[in-house]
């Protein structure tokens, strides 16, 4: 269940910045944990996303691998909380930002689109300038160590579990890419998914899931998706030959 609207606290007031268009400046202090948006709106997947306006698609938040929060068709306070590289807020979960630290009165509220984002969808040069200011937002920048050090736990959840199942993630053995070709010819899906789980590091994960997190175009991912004969034939020659490689390194850190 989400929110229909996008809430702001009443600590902070939306205002147009610029370059950067609408963004957020606390009017009263705002203490470290509190929660300072909301995101609310319609949940699509990235084919029915791609499908939207841009006007909505730059006011949204990724929440899973193929789950997108988009907000309303005009414009609300709530989604007015631009990015940093040096930021003062960050995700609580899914869809909650909160103050990292204290907020002074006059403060700009800033997170790191990098602890929500796990696509390609809202990447764009970088003029924060901070000190720490990587010059490009990426859909990787979850990857990047330096972040995942000074973040620590603050992703959202599905980036942590990224992050997570990255560890775990390894080849295929010799054996393994045999199983999956004696079994393929019986039930694609299931050869295929016993392989991405290990080269994922997703001991549990289903095969949309971890399509949708892999390395594979978008057009691919759809295919692949929607059970096309010659896309999945792709996939298992892939691993077959590169004994998963590619995922791999989709999810290693930077």
């Amino acid at each position: 269940m989400t929110l229909q609207f996008n809430r702001l606290t009443p600590l902070a007031l939306a205002e147009p910045m610029g370059d950067v268009g609408w963004g957020s400046r606390a009017i009263a202090p705002i203490a470290q944990g509190t929660v300072v948006a909301t995101f609310g709106g319609d949940p699509c997947d990235r084919r029915e996303f791609d499908a939207m306006p841009a006007t909505r698609r730059e006011r949204s938040i990724q929440v899973d691998d193929n789950l997108f929060i988009v907000g309303p068709p005009e414009r609300e306070p709530g989604d007015a909380v631009n990015h940093s590289c040096e930021p003062n807020c960050g995700p609580r979960n899914a869809t909650q930002i909160i103050a990292w630290r204290d907020i002074a009165v006059g403060e700009v509220l800033t997170f790191d689109y990098g602890t929500t984002d796990g696509s390609d969808y809202d990447q764009f040069p970088c003029g924060c300038n901070t000190t720490m200011c990587r010059g490009q937002t990426s859909g990787d920048d979850w990857r990047r160590i330096d972040l995942q050090q000074r973040y620590g736990f603050r992703f959202s959840p599905y980036l942590l579990r990224r992050i997570t199942c990255a560890s775990r993630a390894r080849q295929l053995t010799k054996k393994e890419r045999v199983d999956m070709l004696a079994i393929y010819d019986r039930d694609p899906i299931e050869a295929l998914t016993t392989a991405l789980r290990i080269v994922t590091g997703r001991i549990h994960g289903q095969f949309r899931d971890m399509i949708h997190a892999s390395y594979f175009s978008l057009g691919v991912k759809h295919a692949l998706c929607d059970g096309d004969d010659a896309a999945c034939d792709e996939l298992v020659s892939s691993l077959n030959e590169f004994a998963g490689d590619p995922f791999i390194e989709a999810v290693s850190p930077l």
